[in-house]
């Protein structure tokens, strides 16, 4: 972990920190927020769990999914469990990085994971043509829900991530873009003779931070209220790497591939 990054980890532990003494929330000793797993970080680690796609979390590690904190994925879970769009019949997701941070495996692992936690059911097939750094998967779920993902990680450097997840169901349309809108809007455009500056400050609590690592410091924050959600969160990872790892074998063999073995879903 290089010293900029490193001073990043410091600065979303003790944001961490903060959050704890102000619940007096419960959390075992030795925990440690981490940019990515180490093996030298002694127990209770918390990490994104897409930083570890590609091997297990370790007795002690317990894997993020910060997405699950975003309010715009809150709201959509929220349209689906209290059926105000239903059945949902179809799935749109799209997301493009620029591969610094997320590259084409992370991509499918968020992406796989928001499928099954909003609409509540597992992936059972997996079809994929990737080319490259950039991805077309189809995922059929238990549900029979179909779900196609637009995956890519070959934006130009620095460019700031570009997603949307549209939700089509027999009664109503739900989407967490403003309708017709691809690229996500910040709340405050400062236009000076320096250049451009862009903010979005979305949680009081957090202020200074930006969005993905407030997503992170909360996922991180329920993780440790509910201790007891480390368990069903490591199952969770190993199952995504695995729907990854299946997204690629079934470019290579060219077929619609079928996930073997439990369903589990996260919680």
């Amino acid at each position: 972990m290089n010293s900029a990054a490193s001073g990043s980890a410091d600065r979303l532990q003790a944001a961490l920190a903060g959050l704890l003494e102000k619940y007096a929330a419960p959390a075992p000793p030795g925990w440690t927020l981490l940019l990515r797993p180490d093996a030298a970080a002694g127990p209770h680690a918390l990490f994104p769990g897409w930083t570890a796609s590609d091997r297990p979390p370790g007795a002690d590690g317990v894997p993020l999914f910060p997405w699950r904190s975003e309010r715009r994925f809150i709201e959509l879970k929220r349209l689906v469990d209290d059926q105000v769009v239903t059945p949902v019949l179809m799935g749109r997701f799209a997301c493009h990085t620029d591969g610094s941070m997320l590259g084409l495996a992370a991509i499918l692992y968020r992406e796989f994971d928001l499928a099954e936690w909003l609409l509540g059911s597992p992936i059972e097939a997996v079809t994929a043509s990737i080319q490259g750094a950039a991805a077309n998967v189809i995922v059929r779920l238990a549900n029979a829900t179909v779900c196609g993902v637009e995956a890519g990680a070959t934006l130009p450097s620095g460019t700031a991530m570009i997603d949307r997840h549209e939700l089509i169901a027999r009664r109503g349309v739900a989407c967490d873009r403003v309708v017709d809108t691809q690229i996500p809007q910040d709340s405050v455009y400062a236009l000076t003779a320096g250049g451009t500056s862009r903010y979005t400050d979305t949680d009081a609590e957090l202020f200074g931070l930006d969005a993905g690592e407030v997503t992170l410091v909360r996922a991180a924050f329920e993780t440790l209220f509910h201790v007891g959600r480390a368990d069903a969160l490591r199952q969770q990872h190993h199952r995504l790497a695995g729907l990854v790892h299946l997204a690629f074998e079934s470019d290579r063999r060219r077929q619609r591939l079928t996930v073997e073995g439990g369903c589990q879903c996260g919680p």
